[in-house]
């Protein structure tokens, strides 16, 4: 068996920060941290935090009432501004780790919408990222959408959730642009650097393996990218989250696997799967 593995695995940096930063408060608190909202998509990455003393609170009514004693960390998606300010009131510390390139998307189209531009964001409408954005901009001018409409806005500027597929983002541009009359037009590519690399290895990948294993929790918007480019081009592709899931999945010893990571995967995920392989199976 010969395995090939992705070159950029494990954690993104926006997520290793936040992730760092929740396990430095563990490691110097002797109270409960709080984490408002899933740090991360990854089941293993919850349960492992919770299980060192970190505790989720998923709504605003979640707020417990010592709150004013205790810290409270914003998960790297990020979230409102009134959500925010609820926050800074409610606690004695807030602690803002939201991903610097979603802060950088924010600020952008603020700045754009106050130059008069309505926002078309290519995203879903239901991700904690595009929700956190939505509540940080001009609501009322502003369209998220994986499908292309028409519209009766003129002057327009497109951009991407920043876990958004490279390639869809672009047709989804040109589709917008052939079924509307716009009279001036901005797009700005604002997906996320790492995910677009990960994005094309994986495509190589997919094309030289016979087997893709794509690890990464199965409400990870990027992950599941990865998992769908794979598809495209190797037939025997599997999202798995865990090497649990991995041991019921028929592999040959003849097989050449290819492995990517999402971004909010640890390495340590990666590393149990290598070595379920390793055990199992002669590689090379």
């Amino acid at each position: 068996m010969e395995i090939k593995v992705s070159n950029r695995t494990g954690f993104c940096s926006g997520v290793s920060k936040a992730y760092d930063q929740v396990k430095n408060l563990l490691q110097k608190n002797s109270e409960e941290i709080y984490i408002y909202g899933e740090l991360v998509h990854n089941n293993d990455v919850i349960a492992e935090i919770t299980e060192n003393g970190a505790i989720t609170l998923r709504y605003l009514e979640d707020i417990p009432k010592d709150s004013q004693t205790k810290t409270v960390v914003i998960r790297a998606h990020g979230i409102t501004k009134f959500e925010k300010d609820v926050l800074k009131n409610k606690f004695f510390s807030v602690i803002d780790m939201t991903c610097p390139i979603v802060k950088n998307l924010i600020n952008y189209i603020k700045k754009k919408q106050e130059e008069g531009y309505y926002t078309v964001v290519y995203g879903k409408k239901e991700h904690p990222e595009i929700q956190g954005v939505i509540g940080n901009i001009d609501e009322k001018n502003v369209l998220v959408t994986l499908s292309a409409l028409k519209i009766d806005n003129k002057k327009v500027l497109f951009v991407a959730q920043t876990t958004a597929e490279e390639e869809e983002y672009k047709k989804f541009v040109v589709e917008m642009i052939n079924i509307n009359k716009f009279s001036e037009v901005l797009i700005k590519n604002t997906i996320c650097p790492e995910t677009i690399l990960r994005e094309k290895e994986t495509e190589k990948l997919s094309n030289e393996c016979d087997v893709m294993l794509v690890l990464g929790g199965k409400h990870s918007s990027n992950t599941n990218k990865l998992f769908n480019i794979a598809k495209k081009y190797c037939k025997r592709s599997f999202h798995i989250e865990n090497v649990e899931e991995l041991k019921n999945i028929y592999l040959s010893a003849y097989d050449k696997i290819g492995i990517v990571t999402g971004s909010s995967t640890p390495d340590k995920d990666l590393h149990e799967v290598l070595d379920y392989l390793k055990n199992n199976y002669r590689t090379f």
